[in-house]
């Protein structure tokens, strides 16, 4: 008779087999390692971000004049694309 643990590797391997689309032995976090990435921003940061986005201004211009990073002006600028609040840019947005 299995013992507990080989039950539970068993277990595991179905359950994996059954729900996982790839297998994930490493890791990949994106941006992890990005220098001076920020994710946070307060809500007046955002309205600043829109206001100069809709007036079409670059991300190294908005990067600027917020005083942050050029990836963390992208990362907004992709989120509050995907999320419909400002509208979509050309890919040459650099």
């Amino acid at each position: 008779m299995p013992n507990a643990v080989e039950q539970h590797r068993k277990a595991v391997r179905q359950i994996n087999k059954m729900h996982l689309r790839e297998s994930r032995n490493v890791i990949y976090i994106s941006f992890e390692d990005l220098p001076d990435t920020e994710i946070f921003w307060s809500e007046k940061e955002v309205a600043t971000f829109d206001h100069y986005w809709k007036l079409n201004i670059t991300i190294e211009g908005i990067a600027k004049m917020m005083r942050r990073s050029e990836s963390s002006v992208m990362l907004l600028g992709l989120d509050r694309m995907i999320r419909g609040k400002v509208p979509a840019r050309d890919w040459n947005i650099w």
